[in-house]
């Protein structure tokens, strides 16, 4: 396989090859534009090009970008762009500079390196598609049992099978909220709504109750901090 690797810090117009191309941009920020999208350009960031893509990038400031072309066909079968994110290690990185810095060796040492890049992408690929499904579980086990005054998230997050850690900052970044940020939202929004069905026949201390509360006053503190009033101000509205 025939590879190219060259180094980019400008803005480059409309343009096309007839083999896939991977970007990786390590500085600057701006956008990727084909067809009649585009798609954020940020540090550490992958973009995989298929063949025959019409595409242009334009930087928001200076940026240092670093593209592979060749014959990946055996390794993706993309039609469109795809983005791919670098993993904490970054080994993304680390292969794209090694790749980078051996632009001139042999072609065959050259090709390992970019099969081994472009495996490692389409690795973080499947690896990304297989953490949304277990955010996704994660976020069904807590919108079904957030009533539950036992719930106990911690339990459930260790269960995912990732890092406690680990999986709380992916929870984050998938729902724009911590794990017990997206629990207590929940009962508060149901709260609100069991206070607008049955204000007359509910009291508070019940209405807590089935949203998980156990304590009035704690429930109250939490209602006010997310709807900005306490819940007896709220029944009166």
């Amino acid at each position: 396989m025939k590879t190219t690797v060259g180094h980019v810090t400008l803005s480059c117009a409309e343009h096309k090859h007839n083999c896939y191309e991977i970007i990786f941009y390590r500085k600057g920020t701006g956008r990727f534009h084909f067809s009649k999208e585009s798609l954020p350009i940020s540090p550490r960031k992958f973009i995989i090009v298929p063949p025959d893509t019409v595409h242009a990038s334009k930087y928001e400031e200076k940026a240092e970008t670093i593209f592979i072309k060749g014959a990946f066909n055996h390794i993706f079968s993309f039609s469109s762009p795809t983005v791919v994110m670098d993993n904490e290690d970054k080994t993304g990185e680390f292969l794209v500079k090694l790749i980078f810095e051996n632009k001139f060796s042999n072609p065959e040492y050259l090709s390992s390196l970019s099969n081994a890049l472009a495996h490692f992408l389409l690795q973080n690929i499947q690896t990304e598609k297989s953490i949304s499904m277990v955010l996704q579980d994660i976020v069904t086990k807590i919108s079904d049992n957030f009533f539950d005054s036992g719930i106990n998230i911690g339990e459930i997050l260790k269960k995912s099978g990732y890092a406690e850690d680990y999986i709380r900052a992916q929870f984050k970044i998938f729902t724009g909220k911590t794990p017990i940020g997206f629990l207590t939202e929940m009962r508060i929004n149901n709260a609100c709504y069991l206070i607008d069905i049955y204000k007359d026949s509910l009291s508070l201390t019940e209405i807590a109750e089935k949203c998980g509360y156990t304590d009035y006053v704690y429930f109250s503190r939490k209602f006010k901090q997310i709807t900005g009033v306490s819940p007896k101000n709220y029944m009166k509205i």
